[in-house]
């Protein structure tokens, strides 16, 4: 008889199968926080280069016309006194930004050539009847044309995936562009509501307001056709924000984050004046009164958070930091926000780029959002 051997099988057990897949799961689980976190790290490091690039593009524009551009241009901005809707309606009339005028200055030379700026010359005089109509021969809308959908990268935070959101704008009359494209980037126009420095006039808040209390004034870098001078930032270059970060709004009705429009929020930096909407990345607002005005719409004439507010300003938009009022198309104020986390990145009037942290003290942060208060600046960020 042939003896029979017995053969050991090779391969693992069913345990041991399992203890290696636990093994690797731990690992795993272990190494992606890593992972995430590296690529946030590389991703903050290119909006920080995309705020250096647009602090360097903003400075070489004031080298060659002696002033810094307009935060936007609306044809009659200014006139009618404080609160001139002019300066806060995106569905009105409304000119070329901050950010079109600088496209040459960040390679984009062959789109702002496209976009004709010389078509839309504005008017001198505001409409008698203060009803916001188109005066005859005025075109406002053929230098959007082909402008207003291109994704300019500089422009685009990549740690914001909501920029990929494209604003839809059906409220804009005889508006045939189709979809605006997003961005992230805001310039400063102060801390108090953005038709209080038209033409870069200079505001005292009220004393109900932080600022207000401690007799700070609102002096904006960038206003309704206005841009300072470097001999205006009397409180320093290295101590003054020229521009922040800025969320793209939520959904596609959402104007918050379009590049192409020179209304707060859009491209438009300018919060902090009181408690109910203090700091960066504050996570105040929804639908409410007046003392919700943390992003996009504010007091209307007729009250504030009514009826006609826009639909994209909900407790659940506030609950993810996109916080707003309900006050229809006027966009008055907003605060720098970021998807990084525990602050924004900024640009200061020097080119520089800071890191400005959520718990920066509110009076701190204002102080930092105007060019000539006179107040000292704590810089340890």
């Amino acid at each position: 008889m042939v003896a029979q051997r017995t053969r050991k099988k090779l391969g693992f057990t069913l345990i041991e199968l399992l203890v290696v897949i636990a093994i690797i799961a731990v690992l795993v689980s272990l190494l992606l926080p890593a992972v995430q976190q590296a690529r946030e790290a590389a991703r903050r490091t290119q909006c920080k280069n995309n705020l250096h690039q647009i602090g360097l593009a903003l400075l070489n524009y004031e080298s060659t016309f002696s002033v810094l551009p307009m935060g936007s241009f609306v044809p009659w901005c200014g006139f009618g006194g404080d609160n001139a809707s002019s300066a806060l309606d995106y569905t009105g009339l409304f000119g070329p930004n901050w950010a079109i005028r600088i496209l040459p200055f960040i390679d984009q030379a062959n789109l702002y050539n496209a976009a004709n700026l010389s078509s839309y010359t504005g008017v001198p005089i505001p409409p008698p009847d203060g009803s916001g109509t188109t005066p005859a021969g005025v075109n406002g809308l053929s230098w959007r044309l082909g402008l207003v959908g291109q994704k300019i990268p500089v422009y685009r935070c990549p740690s914001d995936a909501y920029n990929d959101v494209p604003f839809i704008n059906p409220a804009v009359p005889g508006d045939v562009d189709g979809t605006w494209a997003r961005g992230n980037y805001g310039a400063t126009a102060g801390y108090d509501d953005y038709d209080h420095v038209n033409r870069g006039a200079v505001f005292s808040s009220a004393k109900s307001n932080l600022a207000g209390k401690n007799g700070l004034h609102s002096s904006a870098v960038f206003s309704c056709c206005y841009g300072a001078k470097i001999k205006d930032i009397t409180d320093g270059m290295s101590q003054v924000v020229m521009v922040s970060e800025l969320r793209a709004g939520l959904t596609s009705w959402d104007p918050r984050g379009v590049w192409a429009l020179g209304f707060s929020g859009a491209s438009i930096q300018n919060g902090g004046r009181g408690t109910y909407n203090p700091t960066p990345n504050n996570m105040i607002g929804g639908l409410g009164g007046c003392g919700n005005n943390t992003d996009g719409g504010d007091e209307l004439q007729d009250g504030c958070g009514g009826a006609g507010g826009p639909a994209y300003c909900t407790p659940a938009t506030a609950a993810m930091g996109m916080g707003c009022n309900g006050g229809g198309t006027l966009m008055t104020s907003s605060q720098a926000r970021s998807m990084h986390a525990g602050g924004v990145n900024v640009v200061m009037c020097d080119g520089s780029v800071q890191f400005i942290g959520n718990n920066v003290d509110q009076l701190n942060w204002i102080r930092m959002l105007s060019k000539s208060d006179g107040q000292v600046v704590n810089l340890q960020f």
